[in-house]
């Protein structure tokens, strides 16, 4: 496998050259902020918080390969306003009580909103959703909520590996995560729910107690 240098914050770090820039910064400790990516499933490039600037030209870190000589800058003036921006719309459409959910401890929703500082005074203002969608409960081996979901689509990506048994559906605010009931698709493997980023995907308690 050939590597090359390159420049992440004025920093020479060396990678694979099939490796992304996201990859490249996680692989050196530097974090760029991101909730899409998952290093399993292919990069999507959806949520467009891991912006950088490459050579004074902005590009997504997830999608960017690396090359020899690149240098890149995780934080600029323009960079931090357009993800503040970006991060901001994600949670208006996001019901922001953490209490009870799934994601408490692990989700990197909250972990983007403290790096970030996000005010939520400010993203209170905005559009927020008015009223709890029901909960999914249409697979037997775990419950979808749509107020924590982010449609990062990761959990869709995941299982496109495995039996193409989740799919997103509607558009604009409508836009949700479905899946059509066919258990005989499903492998209950786990891995959309383990690889959820927030606390949108949980496994129910009985079926917690049906595979122990």
């Amino acid at each position: 496998m050939d590597h090359v240098t390159l420049t992440i914050d004025d920093r020479q770090v060396t990678v694979a050259s099939d490796a992304s820039i996201l990859q490249a910064a996680l692989a050196h400790d530097i974090y760029i902020p991101h909730l899409c990516y998952h290093p399993e499933i292919h990069a999507a490039g959806v949520c467009r918080l891991c912006m950088v600037e490459v050579n004074g030209k902005v590009e997504l870190s997830c999608r960017t390969q690396v090359r020899k000589g690149m240098a890149v800058k995780t934080s600029t003036p323009e960079i931090d306003r357009d993800r503040r921006v970006n991060l901001e719309v994600v949670v208006a459409n996001h019901h922001l009580s953490c209490k009870g959910c799934a994601g408490v401890g692990h989700c990197k929703l909250q972990k983007l909103m403290a790096h970030i500082r996000l005010d939520r005074k400010r993203v209170r203002r905005l559009k927020l959703p008015l009223s709890d969608l029901p909960l999914d409960n249409a697979n037997p081996f775990f419950t979808y909520d749509a107020n924590k979901c982010v449609i990062c689509e990761v959990c869709v990506h995941t299982c496109e590996k495995i039996q193409h048994a989740m799919h997103v559906v509607g558009r604009g605010p409508k836009t949700k995560i479905a899946f059509y009931g066919d258990t005989a698709r499903c492998q209950n493997c786990g891995a959309c729910v383990a690889n959820c980023p927030v606390g949108a995907l949980y496994a129910p308690k009985e079926a917690l107690q049906e595979s122990a």
